[in-house]
């Protein structure tokens, strides 16, 4: 009777175990990070499995632009134009808070839009210039549905008109400096006209760069200038835990009467101008480095060497009735 009790405590025990010492989800296969040759801009010493955010502006946050909107000077000298893979954006999302619904557009190889951004060279921002500019709605009903369809919030449609309040608020309300864009439909309206004239599926695809395929950042730079004629800027999300960089999005830049210029300049997060063969390279991914261009959101992934895996406790649990026969 006795030898039956000590089974059972030790079988109740062992279970307690396995489940406390099992992740239920992590994006490793192991412990350990796989090495590369090169580091990214941004140090790997940061705690984060993720280097760069996506869908995150470079700017500061909104409490502190709050705080020093009455001290900024809010002239600017360029706009970016910022379009993002969505592929990346929800692997991101996903990775750093698996409960994180994202949608994808419905057509593949579709790059959506980020924003339009006015900034100073050599700075970021400004921000927030015009508190008086509300966001209503109601002037975007004419190109709405173009809007949902290219510049949609990858939260979902109930978010959307959260991300084009935000956007319109925080960069809308500078880019009002010029009469091209002094309303909110003139400033939503470019970028549609941007994304339709700079596809950057076809940009890429032109130069037989596509989905599910690693490519160097000189490649990826060498097409964007073969197409357009500027230096645009790239940036990716980098994933600890693998050693792989992540194509995340592209900015190419713009003046104030809205031609379109090199991004040489511009400050923009922990994008860098990095020396190359035959000129630089604006960008915060590997340089001497394969960047990965996601055709798919991978599948979550569970780490294979559990503190106590269950094989190990199949076998003490065999040891167990055995001894106690």
């Amino acid at each position: 009777m006795r030898s039956q009790q000590f089974l059972l405590v030790a079988i109740v025990a062992c279970f307690l175990v396995a489940i406390k010492s099992t992740p239920l989800s992590d994006i490793s296969d192991s412990d350990e990070s796989t090495a590369v040759d090169e580091k990214p801009q941004k140090s790997r010493d940061d705690d984060s499995d993720f280097e760069g955010f996506p869908f995150k502006d470079d700017d500061e946050s909104l409490q502190d632009s709050s705080r020093e909107l009455s001290m900024q000077d809010h002239n600017w000298d360029v706009l970016i134009f910022t379009q993002q893979w969505p592929v990346t954006t929800c692997y991101h999302w996903r990775e750093d808070n698996p409960d994180q619904e994202c949608t994808l557009p419905q057509k593949k190889e579709f790059w959506t839009i980020h924003g339009i951004w006015p900034t100073k060279l050599h700075q970021i921002g400004p921000n927030f210039c015009n508190n008086s500019a509300s966001f209503s709605p109601d002037k975007l009903s004419p190109i709405e549905d173009r809007l949902e369809t290219f510049w949609p919030d990858l939260k979902g449609v109930d978010s959307t008109e959260w991300l084009w309040k935000h956007e319109w608020q925080k960069h809308g309300t500078c880019a009002m400096l010029i009469e091209e864009l002094d309303n909110e439909l003139k400033y939503f309206e470019q970028g549609l006209t941007w994304r339709e004239e700079y596809i950057m599926s076809r940009i890429l695809d032109a130069s037989d760069i596509h989905p599910d395929s690693n490519n160097t950042v000189a490649a990826i730079n060498n097409a964007i200038v073969k197409a357009l004629g500027k230096n645009p800027s790239i940036h990716c999300v980098y994933d600890g835990k693998h050693g792989i960089s992540y194509l995340s999005e592209i900015r190419i830049c713009f003046s104030k009467s809205l031609e379109l210029i090199d991004c040489d300049g511009v400050k923009q997060g922990d994008a860098v101008p990095v020396g190359v063969p035959g000129g630089t390279i604006i960008t915060n991914c590997h340089i001497g480095s394969l960047v990965h261009y996601p055709s798919l959101v991978p599948p979550l992934q569970r780490k294979s060497n559990w503190k106590l895996p269950l094989v190990n406790v199949y076998k003490l649990l065999q040891f167990l009735m055995w001894f106690t026969l």
